[in-house]
């Protein structure tokens, strides 16, 4: 016990003793001082006593030794250590990072030409303000790669096209060729839609302010289109008065995938976007050449 005594005296000061924490163990002591850890190991015939460095919650860091010794018969051997681990940072970038993609939205749906002329698009004309889209984004996540607040954002989600023809026709394939066919005989129709249910997978850019206090947000990017089914659905009244609703036609070479070219931004929970299609609709020389747009709203979870 007085070599105990002497090598803690040598170690630390006696002051400091009053604040220390004791800890017996089965053939060992340890003390806990400020920020060191001193454990004490006696078999009997040698003694043997570490000192190591003590992390602010209270934990000893095994590689951070800093001293060591060994007594036995009289005869001691000390080891002393200097030198510490370098501890490198790992970034936390996305602490408060919120993404913006998941959400509901809702936008005005139309067909532009390659030089996005909208409306009256290769013989194709639309009631603009009853053609809509619906988004319902419900996955995404946020991968942050800089201090200046930029993250790739990836997701998925689906969205509804409800495209109304403006004229008294409908889409139909017939010999391998969608085109748009005039209304039966004495039928006046009063909707012709072209339905579209797509599955969405993004692959956006997005920008925050660095100002905690600031919520705008602006995001660009691509968006992957799989579309899911697609119709042609009509309705008239008939001589009578009836009403009628008729599915004309579905697939109608519609491509399976394509892409969208997304822009967006906002603040908070609330955004506007813009969209467009660089691939035509249908498939080449099967259809009208046609890109989807569109402008909306999105809410954002």
């Amino acid at each position: 016990m007085k070599r105990i005594l002497l090598v803690l005296m040598a170690c630390f000061p006696v002051i400091g003793l009053m604040a220390a924490e004791v800890e017996p163990l089965a053939g060992d002591t340890i003390i806990t001082l400020e920020r060191k850890r001193i454990e004490v190991k006696d078999n009997g015939d040698r003694m043997k006593v570490r000192v190591y460095e003590v992390d602010e919650d209270g934990d000893s860091v095994d590689d951070e030794l800093i001293f060591e010794g060994h007594y036995r018969d009289g005869q001691s051997y000390e080891r002393r250590k200097h030198v510490k681990s370098i501890n490198i940072p790992v970034p936390t970038w996305d602490k408060d990072f919120n993404p913006h993609w998941a959400g509901f939205g809702m936008g005005f749906a139309n067909f532009a030409d390659g030089s996005l002329h909208v409306n009256d698009v290769d013989g194709v004309s639309l009631r603009s303000g009853n053609s809509l889209e619906y988004n319902l984004n419900v996955l995404e996540k946020a991968f942050p790669f800089s201090r200046y607040r930029w993250a790739v954002v990836i997701g998925a989600g689906m969205r509804w096209s409800r495209y109304r023809i403006d004229t008294n026709e409908y889409f139909k394939e017939i010999d391998g060729v969608t085109a748009l066919r005039p209304a039966p005989e004495g039928v006046t129709l009063k909707a012709s839609k072209l339905n579209i249910t797509s599955l969405t997978i993004p692959l956006l850019l997005e920008w925050q302010p660095k100002k905690r206090s600031s919520e705008f947000f602006l995001s660009a990017g691509v968006v992957g289109v799989i579309k899911t089914c697609s119709s042609s659905k009509i309705v008239y009244n008939d001589a009578s008065g009836k009403k009628h609703k008729e599915k004309m036609d579905s697939g109608m070479n519609i491509r399976p995938v394509t892409m969208d070219f997304l822009f967006q931004a906002g603040w908070d929970w609330i955004g506007l976007y813009a969209k467009y299609s660089p691939i035509d609709l249908f498939e080449n020389g099967k259809g009208p050449k046609v890109h989807p747009v569109s402008i909306g709203l999105q809410l954002h979870l």
